[in-house]
């Protein structure tokens, strides 16, 4: 039976395997924004998996179990059949049922005296635990910002561009034989560094070993990890190498400024405030794609009420409350509470010269004597936001705009 045990772990090692490959490829296509008809047969796939090694897990327990026994040398342990017995009798199942309490003994006299707890098979004789796939662990930030901004590739250490920093429109009407006003336009070419993030782990060469559950956790754990750290230098990188440049880095997304409604707006609210950055966006030309929030001002949006306790909807807002004025909202635990950045995410290129690269060392310091392995994770990107087109973000305050366009 022993070599029936050891199939039985090998075959669960690979479902194993195949739970945790189908996990990868449904987050994967969630994080992608997938359609249905892709997410469903993953979903499909991973269930019949997780089905599947929970059935080979219980097979392995009752092996597990058999095998105990046939160790044990036969010997007839009678003070637990005599509580499975008595468990299983009818007459003691209907009064568990009606709420009865109820006692029962064993005598001890029912075991075979030649076995002792403390030294025997006995002692080992329970049922073995089954160990679910799925690891718990507190949530992280969902990875938002990175699906609003535009991507691509580069293969140099740094991207270059022109921008047309001045322009003189000399148009007019002009009569016969008069000359032609002059125009006027001046370039300058701006370039911004690749710039490198990267971590690190130690490992035992035992957990190498067990290679499946480490890469489970090195796609789940060390990947997400520099992707939300890209995606916080994204959002508020200061651009002082070797940081990348953010949107909201002081000098870029402009703060609400405009003054057409100051003043004029009656108990202003969330939305209000949001409405009069996307004003100040298209006064600018610019067309804002998204605005990101802190949840609790997701919910403060969500809530206003009249006198009478009906929930209050403006009419330049979705039903949702999520698309306003035509802006879709997005709540990220990246934007502090109180703070919005509102604008046109297509004015953002992130340039990756070198995706996230994995690699394992086994010369780092002292790895060799304490038999560690030492996994690195990096990646190379820059971020390129063109100077024209710093108006096309706001940056501000829902409590500093509320106050500018309220009517006191």
């Amino acid at each position: 039976m022993e070599k029936e045990v050891k199939e039985l772990s090998d075959l669960i090692t690979s479902e194993l395997k195949k739970l945790n490959e189908s996990n990868v490829a449904l987050k994967a296509a969630i994080d992608v924004k997938a359609g249905s008809d892709k997410i469903e047969p993953l979903i499909e796939k991973a269930e019949k998996a997780e089905k599947d090694y929970n059935a080979l897990a219980l097979k392995l327990d009752q092996m597990q179990l058999d095998l105990k026994d046939q160790k044990m040398g036969g010997k007839k342990i009678s003070m637990f059949d005599g509580m499975k017995s008595k468990m299983t009798d009818k007459a003691f199942i209907e009064e568990v049922k009606k709420g009865r309490s109820i006692e029962f003994e064993l005598k001890a006299s029912t075991m075979d005296e030649a076995v002792e707890l403390s030294n025997s098979a006995l002692a080992t004789a329970v049922i073995v635990p089954f160990r679910e796939a799925v690891i718990g662990k507190a949530p992280d930030r969902r990875i938002l910002m990175l699906d609003a901004i535009q991507r691509a590739n580069i293969s140099s250490n740094r991207v270059s561009w022109v921008e047309r920093s001045a322009r003189t429109e000399g148009g007019a009407a002009v009569a016969e034989q008069a000359q032609y006003g002059q125009s006027d336009l001046t370039y300058i070419q701006r370039t911004a560094p690749v710039e490198k993030i990267g971590t690190f782990l130690k490992v035992t060469n035992e957990a190498l070993e067990d290679w499946d559950q480490l890469l489970s956790e090195i796609s789940n754990e060390l990947i997400p990890q520099l992707e939300r750290y890209l995606e916080a230098q994204i959002y508020k990188g200061t651009g002082v190498s070797p940081q990348l440049t953010g949107i909201a880095k002081a000098g870029i997304a402009a703060a609400y400024t405009t003054t057409g409604l100051n003043g004029q707006i009656i108990t202003p609210n969330h939305m209000d405030a949001i409405r009069a950055a996307v004003m100040q966006l298209a006064l600018a030309n610019f067309y804002p794609t998204h605005v990101f929030i802190n949840p609790v001002d997701g919910a403060m949006m969500d809530l206003p009420k009249n006198v009478d306790g009906i929930y209050l909807l403006p009419p330049f807002v979705g039903l949702d409350r999520r698309v306003i004025a035509g802006v879709r909202v997005v709540e990220s635990n990246l934007v502090a509470a109180d703070d919005f950045l509102c604008g046109d995410f297509t004015k953002d290129t992130l340039f990756t010269q070198r995706g996230i690269v994995l690699k394992i060392w086994d010369q780092d310091s002292t790895d060799p004597e304490y038999d560690l392995k030492t996994i690195t994770a990096s990646l190379r990107s820059v971020n390129r936001i063109k100077v024209p087109d710093y108006n096309a973000f706001v940056y501000d305050t829902f409590s500093a705009v509320i106050g500018k366009i309220k009517n006191a």
